[in-house]
């Protein structure tokens, strides 16, 4: 419950907002991204934002009057309609009755407030339909489905007369703008990973919820949307609001079963696949930007089944890729060892040798290659012919969902895809091979469960 200050002349508004809602509403930041999942009650707190914003008369010193809009903008406008204008009416009020709603117009789909301002429902589908007014506030609902220029070359420039301010609210679909702007305002980095450009993320704030975060959600409802038929792929992203984006066209998370147990050690054999993130990477002026992370991968491997019994993954230096390793590496008393090739693992080598020695614990280094395929090509090659079979089975561990998000995602060019590389090295470092290395031009994956 909250008691807000949406005021006009002596009327008060008591807006009703649960916990997560509540948080968005309290926030001081500018602009505000909201990944949540349905039924969570973004429209609702939109909706009281919006109400709050066409009530102000002065925003940051700068004074608001009528050529001062608030929008509301969602893909279409006849969604913005069905979505907003009634939980408008009822929030607001009409000044007959003591509330806020001076005029409306349904068709040209706008609301006045008693102030003389007023709210614009609007589609993203009309663009040139936003241009040419002033805004002191925006929602931009489902941004996921709008086109990115929508912000980027129309609103964010209407705002800067007042320095007004935007809520972007919706459902992931998968990795596209609305998760670029989600991560910017999460992870606030000083230089765009792509340029290497300054940004100023410092007024930004993201929030992630899931649909089970509606207290008043009864109980049977959140079971009944986390069961059913619907797909680990569908519950993650419409309740979860999570950012997958492959939805398992091409590796299917429901392939890869979760145990509670891996088989005994005396069963088997164990493999230990690196895949290493760049330690340096040089933005503007020098600064460093952040890099993908470094995976270890441990996978027993039992007649034809792999049991991926742990995968270790996280932003390392060089040091402690190279401690991480060999603490690993204590923990089998036998296990093939491998490190994709190239100036990362080149560059961990020392302080690998350093390890070994001052722990004991001496091991052969294999060199895993991408034997001239593509990423895409190999990961597949590995791991979807045996997926499908049931053939790879995840002990029950906290870096699961991580996997399985990866695996979700995957080929997305935009997703990370460090934990499923690091897998799919295990088939290179389990072939048996059969003649002299040094006659073999490019390794070739032998498992006849590999195959596409």
């Amino acid at each position: 419950m909250a008691s807000s200050d949406v005021l006009g002349g002596q009327q008060e508004i008591t807006l009703k907002l649960h916990p997560g809602q509540l948080a968005i509403w309290n926030s001081s930041a500018r602009f505000k991204v909201v990944a949540a999942g349905r039924r969570f009650g973004k429209s609702h707190v939109a909706a009281v934002s919006l109400a709050a914003a066409v009530m102000k008369t002065e925003h940051r010193g700068h004074l608001l009057n009528s050529e001062y809009a608030v929008y509301y903008v969602a893909p279409t406008q006849d969604q913005a309609r069905r979505i907003i204008w009634s939980k408008l009416r009822n929030i607001m009020g009409y000044e007959a009755q003591g509330g806020l709603i001076r005029n409306e117009n349904t068709n040209d789909g706008w609301i006045e407030a008693i102030n003389g301002r007023r709210i614009y429902i609007k589609g993203a589908d009309n663009p040139d339909s936003l241009r040419g007014i002033g805004l002191s506030f925006v929602v931009l609902d489902e941004y996921a489905d709008m086109k990115a220029f929508v912000w980027d070359d129309i609103i964010s420039d209407a705002l800067a007369d007042v320095e007004g301010e935007a809520l972007f609210i919706g459902t992931p679909k998968g990795k596209n703008h609305f998760y670029k702007l989600f991560m910017g305002a999460l992870t606030k980095p000083k230089f765009d990973p792509i340029t290497g450009r300054p940004a100023d993320w410092s007024d930004w704030e993201a929030f992630h919820f899931q649909s089970t975060d509606n207290p008043f959600l009864k109980e049977s409802e959140k079971r009944r949307m986390l069961g059913g038929n619907r797909s680990i792929e569908t519950i993650k992203q419409e309740v979860e609001a999570s950012f997958i984006s492959g939805g398992g066209k091409v590796l299917k998370p429901d392939w890869f079963e979760i145990v509670e147990h891996a088989p005994p050690k005396n069963l088997g054999t164990f493999y230990i696949t690196v895949d290493l993130a760049g330690f340096k990477k040089e933005g503007v002026g020098g600064k460093p930007l952040r890099t993908d992370e470094s995976v270890i991968v441990e996978v027993q491997i039992v007649e034809d089944t792999w049991y991926v019994v742990n995968v270790q993954h996280g932003h390392w230096d060089a040091r402690e890729s190279a401690l991480n390793i060999v603490v690993t590496l204590r923990n089998y008393d036998s296990a093939r060892f491998g490190i994709e090739q190239g100036m990362a693992k080149e560059a961990v080598a020392g302080y690998l040798e350093e390890y070994m020695r001052a722990f004991g614990t001496y091991r052969t280094i294999e060199e895993l290659r991408h034997g001239g395929q593509h990423k895409t090509d190999r990961i597949l090659w590995a791991l979807q012919g045996r997926a499908q079979r049931r053939r790879i089975k995840l002990v029950r561990g906290e870096w699961n969902d991580w996997l399985l998000g990866q695996i979700a995602d995957f080929p997305d060019p935009l997703a990370k895809d460090d934990g499923i590389d690091a897998l799919a090295y295990v088939d290179q470092l389990s072939v048996v091979v059969y003649q002299d290395e040094s006659e073999i031009e490019e390794w070739q994956p032998l498992d006849l469960d590999a195959g596409i």
